[in-house]
Parts: structure tokens; C-alpha cells; sequence
């Protein structure tokens, strides 16, 4: 019985992730233009998910039909439910390191290979596996082209108040108040500020989180960009408001909040044109 399975069974995932690395690979494009990250983990939360829509969307319908009928139906929406929780569940192990971001630079050599993809099914015509043995390289291609772009950068974040440094591997974004411009942080760190981020260096997560301008927002806005790009320490000026309860916030989680004060300034020598002047954290680099 299970020899007579298992070749279907290996027909169906060979298929299954053939399918999904060629909509992965021809809607990179699309995804780099509107800076918005691919998942590692988009085959297995694709392979989780359809099972689970099919059964919600057929537990809706039979719902729908027994409340037409006027028969009871409390059960279905017991299943909903526990469907509906299933799904959170899952979802609550959700990781921003599984997120992969390509900056636009990226773009032309995505729309190479998604020609390619189209050579390969019109003329050549593969079988599955050998199908999905050339898209998996093309992805390892593409990937390699990331990492090569972001070893060791310093770049200003579009026309935003952001500047991303990565050195040896740790990523630092220093912020000067694009993270409070708006009255809704919620959309700007969603729709402006993280594709604007991938967009123009690929990073999805951050090690240090630099604020630079203080508001009295701050903790919240921080805490809610924390979540998101996996920060693991936040360096804010004391004259911030927030400060404290920035550092209360985050007491019990992984978070470190660190003052960004020197213990003494750094001064310049005179000149006889220039007097002397302290270096200090408030003065921005934008």
C-alpha cells in the first residue's frame, strides 16, 4: 500500500515545488520594485496554508447552506474557529530572518532569469525534476548576487532621514526622525519607510537601532519597528521623553536599550578662522 502512495505523493510535492519557485521567480521583479521581501519559508507556509483555506472556504460554505435551511450550524462556526486559531497559532512563530529583501539593483538580473524561465518552458521543456533542479539554481544565483551586495555598505535610505550601515556582518540604522514623521506610525513604518529600507539596501533585519530625534512617541514607534526587523539593541538619545518608558518597555524582552550619551565631548583643536566646537549626538548627519 504505501509503495503504491508514495510515488504520487512524490509526483505532488515535486510539482507543488515546482510551482512554487516559478511564481516565487517571476514575481521577484515585481516584489523588488515595490520593496517587499520574499520568505524562505513561503513553500512550507504555502503547503500549511492550502489545505487550510480548502477546508475554511468548505466549512463557510456548508455553513452558509445550513443557516439558509434554517438547520443548526453552531458546530461549523465552532470550526471555524478553532481553524481560525490553528492559522494564528501557526503564524505566531512568523521570524523577520526568514524575510529576504533585494534592493533594486537587483531588478535587471531578476528580469534576466525570469527570461530564462521563459525560454526554459517554451523550447525546453524539462521535466519536473529537472525543472525544479534549474530554478533552484537560478535561485542560488540570485541570492549569491544579495549577499554580494551587502557585505560591507553605508547608504542613505531613499529621500527618508535613515542611513543603513552593515560592518562585519551587523546591520545598524541610524534614524533622524523618519520613524516619527507621520501622525500614523503604523502605515509609515509599513508602506514608506521598511520597502524604502529593502528597496534601496535589501535588509530586512536590523541589529542596532540608532534614534537620533527625540518624540514623545518614541517608545511606541520603536517598539513596533523592533517587532518587525528583529532589532536586538536600540541606542536613543536621553533627551528623548520616551526614554524611560522606552527602557520599561522593553525590560522583559531581548531588546537592549542603551543611552546614546558620551561620557565627554570630543573637541577640535582651535584654528584662527574656526573656534572651538564639541561633537555631540544631537547633531544629525543629515
Amino acid at each position: 500500500m504505501l509503495k503504491k502512495i508514495t510515488p504520487h505523493v512524490s509526483k505532488w510535492f515535486y510539482s507543488f515545488l515546482e510551482l512554487q519557485l516559478v511564481i516565487s521567480l517571476m514575481s521577484l521583479p515585481l516584489l523588488t520594485h515595490w520593496g517587499l521581501p520574499v520568505s524562505y519559508m513561503s513553500p512550507v507556509a504555502n503547503l500549511i496554508f492550502t489545505p487550510l483555506l480548502i477546508l475554511f472556504l468548505w466549512v463557510s460554505c456548508l455553513f452558509s447552506v445550513f443557516a439558509l435551511v434554517r438547520l443548526p450550524c453552531s458546530w461549523f462556526v465552532y470550526l471555524l474557529d478553532k481553524i481560525t486559531d490553528l492559522w494564528h497559532f501557526m503564524l505566531s512563530f512568523a521570524n523577520p530572518e526568514w524575510l529576504m529583501g533585494f534592493c533594486y539593483q537587483t531588478l535587471w538580473i531578476s528580469l534576466f532569469f525570469c527570461f530564462l524561465v521563459f525560454i526554459l518552458y517554451t523550447y525546453i521543456k524539462p521535466t519536473t525534476k529537472q525543472a525544479v533542479c534549474t530554478l533552484l539554481i537560478f535561485w542560488l544565483i540570485l541570492i549569491g548576487v544579495r549577499y554580494s551586495m551587502q557585505k560591507n555598505l553605508c547608504q542613505k535610505v531613499g529621500n527618508l532621514p535613515l542611513c543603513a550601515l552593515r560592518i562585519n556582518g551587523k546591520v545598524y540604522l541610524i534614524d533622524d526622525g523618519a520613524l516619527c514623521s507621520k501622525q500614523n506610525f503604523y502605515s509609515n513604518i509599513d508602506y514608506t519607510i521598511l520597502p524604502e529600507l529593502i528597496k534601496t539596501t535589501g535588509i530586512t533585519s536590523i541589529d542596532t537601532l540608532v534614534l537620533c530625534k527625540p518624540s514623545k512617541r518614541l517608545a511606541k514607534i520603536a517598539h513596533q519597528f523592533a517587532m518587525q526587523t528583529n532589532v536586538q539593541t536600540i541606542m536613543v538619545t536621553t533627551k528623548a521623553k520616551g526614554f524611560k518608558e522606552m527602557s520599561d518597555m522593553f525590560q522583559d524582552s531581548s531588546v537592549n536599550v542603551l543611552p546614546l550619551t558620551p561620557k565627554k565631548k570630543i573637541k577640535f583643536p582651535a584654528t584662527k578662522k574656526a573656534k572651538k566646537k564639541a561633537l555631540t549626538p544631537s547633531q544629525s548627519p543629515f
